[in-house]
């Protein structure tokens, strides 16, 4: 988080898994697509190591907007659940900060807002007091429908509702295209105010 100030460089570990986490699968907007993808872990301490550990059951399916779900295998969220520790006891507490980065799907961010990613009772990012014990992380991962403001009118649906400028531009751009994220890990000295 910006003007946190990072504890003093012993060591850097940047870890991008790939196979050992299912974080962040890619999943299909309407179409069976499944696919591994990564978390990053980033720890400034001295020779100690964040451990990240996915207890959540893999996911295979469709992820498809709130109220499209019409066939087996179709899902409107998908539930990423970590288990989170320093592996050396702490003497202080720390902040354990936990984000959703490089949102997109397939190859674009255009319609990245479209994922809508809730880590904890939060938004895409969460903060977490860490203390010589392991923290569960749950992260709720949903498709928005894309709604234009003509399909809002029609259906009669509050104009807030509206996210992009062009329904079946937007969903024909998204259709069968991967959903990817990256889940972010790092650790930072705890403020006491």
């Amino acid at each position: 988080m910006p003007g946190k100030n990072f504890i003093p460089i012993g060591i850097i570990i940047m870890l991008v898994i790939a196979l050992g986490f299912t974080s962040t699968a890619a999943f299909a907007y309407w179409q069976d697509v499944s696919s591994i993808g990564n978390v990053v872990i980033r720890f400034d301490g001295e020779d100690a190591e964040l451990v990240v550990t996915e207890v959540s059951d893999t996911f295979s399916g469709m992820l498809v907007p709130e109220g499209r779900v019409y066939f087996e295998g179709e899902v409107d969220q998908v539930i990423f659940t970590y288990e989170v520790f320093i592996d050396k006891p702490l003497v202080q507490s720390m902040n354990l900060v936990v984000e959703a980065i490089d949102v997109k799907i397939g190859e674009s961010d255009t319609y990245a807002h479209l994922v809508d990613i809730r880590i904890a009772t939060g938004e895409d990012s969460f903060e977490y007091e860490l203390f010589n014990s392991t923290i569960t992380v749950e992260i709720v991962v949903r498709l928005l429908e894309p709604i234009d403001n003509d399909e809002a009118v029609e259906r009669g649906l509050d104009l807030e509702l509206v996210n992009v400028e062009n329904a079946e531009e937007a969903f024909n751009a998204i259709q069968g295209e991967d959903i990817s994220f990256v889940v972010s890990f790092s650790v930072t000295p705890r403020v006491v105010e």
